[in-house]
C-alpha cells in the first residue's frame, strides 16, 4: 500500500492529522490534530452537560422517562447555536483537509 493511501486512510478512519505521522510530517499533522481535538472536546463537553442536566431532571421526577418528551427537551435545549455549529465545521474542515493533504504529501514525496 502506498504511503499516501495509508496516511489518508488513517486520517479518515482514526483522527485527522494522524496520517501525517506516517508520512513523518508531525508538525504539519498538528495543524489538523489540535483544532479538531479542541472542537471534538467542546462538542463532547456540550453533549455531556446536556445529558447531565436531563438525567438530573429525570432523577428529580420533573422529566418523565418518555423518549418523546426527552427528545423534545433535547431539541428545546438550544444545542444548535453558533459555537456548536462552528465546532462541527472545524471538525469537518480538519477531517477533509487532513485527508486531502495526506494524499497530496504522499504523492509529492513519491516523486
Amino acid at each position: 500500500m502506498k504511503a499516501s493511501t495509508k496516511a489518508a486512510l488513517i486520517s479518515a478512519l482514526v483522527f485527522p492529522g494522524l496520517g501525517h505521522l506516517v508520512l513523518r510530517k508531525g508538525k504539519r499533522g498538528l495543524l489538523f490534530i489540535v483544532p479538531a481535538a479542541l472542537a471534538v472536546f467542546y462538542l463532547l463537553r456540550s453533549v455531556l452537560q446536556l445529558v447531565d442536566q436531563l438525567m438530573e431532571e429525570v432523577n428529580r421526577g420533573t422529566l418523565p422517562l418518555d423518549p418523546a418528551l426527552i427528545l423534545e427537551r433535547v431539541n428545546a435545549a438550544g444545542g444548535d447555536n453558533f459555537a456548536t455549529n462552528l465546532a462541527s465545521l472545524v471538525c469537518i474542515v480538519c477531517w477533509v483537509g487532513a485527508i486531502a493533504d495526506a494524499i497530496w504529501l504522499g504523492r509529492r514525496n513519491a516523486k
